[in-house]
């Protein structure tokens, strides 16, 4: 299957309700894009907005995602910015998720960054995307079909406005981020607060009217079944330094313990 052809393949797998699952990429180092690429996920997300990865970085993380395996790399830019959009896409990212869309006009103007005129505004030029050039024409012509458009819902202004959101030509997914919309509704982590919940209600109600699925960045096992009986339709599973973290605070403690043990029959 030609990249192209995978991209759409994933764009059609999230309209539908395949249960996808996506892995995420923080630290600009491509053996870690590479090794979460080859953990079996759907996507992987690759981050701009809270990482430190110049669009440099991202192409090779992209291209470290690709050399893995089937994952598709989708590019979360720092904002919806047309003009970072554009460059994402040139990368050969197979889409984008968008932080902070509180409004359908902002979501409206995602979607026509993302694709080629006279539907949108989207700058042409060939680059790795389309092989340097080898296959421009073909990517052009497949493009605007195959790309994959997650817009974020982080706040009380963008739950207020999911319908509409979600109703906008292109828009594939919505996907909350639950620290920045806890953050946002003041209960801070609380993803049992009445209000958050009642957010997220809101949120998938909405979309689901629009035929739109939400998904969600989960990082706690513990909670995917809540997740998932709230409605949420797919996830993000936990990210790159969080793994790092806690597995490097497992094994030290496993040792502290093993030692501790060793010493006291020694007494």
């Amino acid at each position: 299957m030609d990249p192209t052809a995978e991209m759409a393949a994933f764009r059609e797998a999230i309209r539908s309700g395949e249960p996808a699952v996506g892995g995420w990429v923080s630290i600009g180092h491509p053996a870690v894009a590479e090794i979460t690429g080859a953990a079996g996920y759907d996507f992987v997300t690759i981050d701009m907005e809270h990482a430190a990865n110049s669009i440099e970085t991202v192409e090779n993380l992209v291209r470290a995602v690709d050399a893995a395996g089937e994952a598709v790399p989708i590019v979360r830019p720092p904002a919806a910015d047309p003009v970072m959009i554009k460059r994402v896409l040139d990368t050969g990212a197979g889409g984008i998720m968008v932080p902070r869309v509180d409004s359908a006009e902002t979501a409206a103007n995602v979607v026509e960054a993302t694709q080629y005129p006279p539907a949108g505004v989207r700058g042409t030029a060939a680059g790795r995307a389309s092989e340097y050039g080898r296959t421009f024409p073909t990517y052009l012509e497949e493009a605007d079909d195959a790309l994959t458009r997650i817009v974020q819902v982080e706040t009380a202004a963008a739950v207020a406005a999911a319908g509409d959101i979600a109703g906008v030509e292109g828009v594939d997914a919505l996907f909350v981020g639950p620290t920045d919309l806890s953050a946002a509704l003041d209960v801070h982590l609380d993803f049992d607060a009445d209000d958050f919940r009642a957010a997220v209600g809101t949120v998938i109600d909405a979309a689901a009217d629009e035929d739109v699925l939400v998904g969600v960045f989960a990082t706690e096992p513990d909670r995917l079944d809540d997740w998932l009986a709230m409605g949420f339709d797919f996830a993000i599973v936990g990210f790159d330094a969080a793994f790092l973290v806690e597995r490097n605070e497992t094994m030290r403690s496993a040792f502290e313990r093993a030692a501790a043990e060793r010493d006291g029959t020694r007494r």
